[in-house]
């Protein structure tokens, strides 16, 4: 619907770390590997568009980003 990781490839959005701890040893990423809430936001206007959950080393995500919340105008959907 929003298309959040192509505005983040393409610079329209960008994110902002709220929360991040070392991924649990189970999950079977390297060492190194952080667990972390993300904010995104619309580059143009600093609107937040999302809450979301991704996985990150040194050298950027992991996994693209799984959003918890979605906020469009007043209206919000949470997962």
């Amino acid at each position: 619907m929003l298309d959040i990781r192509n505005k983040l490839a393409n610079g329209q959005a960008y994110l902002k770390v709220m929360k991040s701890k070392p991924a649990a040893a189970r999950r079977g990423f390297p060492a190194g590997t952080l667990s972390q809430v993300v904010n995104i936001y619309l580059t143009i206007n600093d609107y937040r568009i999302c809450t979301a959950h991704h996985y990150s080393r040194g050298s950027g995500p992991v996994t693209g980003p799984d959003p918890k919340l979605i906020q469009v105008d007043d209206l919000i959907l949470k997962q």
